[in-house]
């Protein structure tokens, strides 16, 4: 295989005084530095930020994660180019507390970026910060409600908008490798959820039991939320692939995916593995297996430095390989035919095969998380294939 070994983890998700763990004031500053030079690069003298996780990632603010998507309650955020930056967020007085490394005065109470007036208020509050400087200036914006669409050029009507987003994913795509140390962590939560889950996994349990064991596991060592709801699908649900979890019941002989994600200090695992359950694979499941393993493989080899998506996907005749991943739990570079951009040292991503499968024995989804290399990439999900590596 052409990738480099796998690196574990070598510390715990506590911090102690014996050993340098992850060095959180070196991750925030570079993501600080990081973000101000493509700011520099594209011409942006302002970001407003209003992403969940481009806040965390200049910031660090920690905010309560919402069931539904919604731009109050904050962070939005102020990042001028030079000097402090301005920070709207729910919980002000504690968060003046916990962001010690930003100035008191710079923190506002939110505002619903989502209503009209409010964002007039907003605009208002920003010019108090900020003074006239920021009126003629060009201003990368990460997301837009209508409100902001319509406020913001009224009131900063010689201002240049932009797209923020562009920006920050440009800050963000080549992980720090106190950022990699994060995922790592994030990824050993995920494997410990995955293998309680796996130990339980006998005749007459169900696909949500199995979520709630796994959740429980990463709440016991300190994940702040999830990638995603989890994927636990089983039998009829693992072909055509089911990407949610139900109440079913798993019988002996089903094939089992989970797909399970923890959370580290923002930073995000993600992977699947199959299973059977009660019992040895058949040896038409094997095959399965065997199959998805051999694809999952072919595709990991292909993961390195300078080629894009969308040529690895060529060669290997596939629409997809899987997505990247970082501080957010899906974003791009995609692996897609339709990304042109070519990878590089530092990269993240969570790469899959193709589905496969068929309804009488069911389906295969096998997904590891990867950092590319110099040389190719490190495949640090290192929980085995049943029945293939086991």
């Amino acid at each position: 295989m052409a990738s480099d070994e796998a690196v574990g983890v070598k510390f715990g998700p506590m911090m102690v005084d014996w050993e340098t763990r992850v060095d959180f004031v070196k991750l925030r500053s570079d993501r600080l530095r990081k973000t101000r030079e493509s700011m520099a690069k594209f011409g942006v003298d302002y970001l407003l930020l209003v992403r969940q996780e481009n806040g965390r990632y200049v910031t660090g603010v920690k905010r309560l994660y919402w069931p539904t998507f919604t731009m109050a309650g904050g962070p939005a955020i102020i990042l001028p180019r030079e000097g402090e930056l301005g920070i709207w967020v729910i919980d002000t007085d504690f968060q003046k507390e916990a962001l010690s490394w930003i100035p008191g005065d710079r923190f506002r109470a939110p505002r619903r970026m989502e209503v009209d007036f409010e964002m007039e208020l907003y605009v208002k509050e920003v010019l108090e910060m900020f003074g006239k400087n920021i009126e003629n200036a060009t201003i990368g914006v990460d997301l837009w409600s209508p409100a902001m669409y319509k406020v913001l050029p009224q009131k900063l009507p010689n201002a240049k908008f932009v797209d923020g987003q562009e920006v920050m994913l440009d800050a963000r795509k080549i992980k720090t490798p106190e950022e990699i140390s994060c995922m790592k962590m994030a990824y050993a939560i995920s494997e410990a959820g995955m293998h309680a889950a796996r130990e339980a996994l006998k005749p007459g349990i169900r696909e949500c039991e199995l979520v709630g064991i796994a959740f429980n596991k990463f709440w016991q060592l300190g994940s702040e939320t999830s990638q995603c709801s989890q994927v636990v699908n089983s039998g009829p649900g693992s072909y055509p692939y089911r990407r949610v979890h139900s109440d079913r019941i798993i019988q002996a002989g089903d094939m089992v995916n989970m797909d399970f994600g923890a959370c580290f200090n923002n930073y995000f695992g993600d992977f699947c593995r199959p299973f059977v359950c009660g019992k040895r694979p058949s040896a038409e499941q094997l095959d399965l297996l065997k199959r998805g393993y051999e694809l999952q493989q072919e595709g990991l080899r292909e993961m390195k430095p300078g080629v894009t998506p969308a040529e690895i996907c060529k060669k290997l005749g596939r629409k997809a390989l899987g997505h990247s991943i970082g501080i957010s739990a899906l974003e791009p570079p995609m692996l897609h035919e339709t990304f042109n951009v070519p990878l590089e040292v530092g990269m993240t991503f969570s790469v899959y095969m193709p589905l496969i499968g068929n309804p009488r024995i069911g389906g295969v989804h096998i997904e590891d998380e990867i950092v590319i290399t110099e040389t190719g990439c490190e495949v640090y999900s290192t929980y085995p294939v049943v029945g293939v590596n086991d």
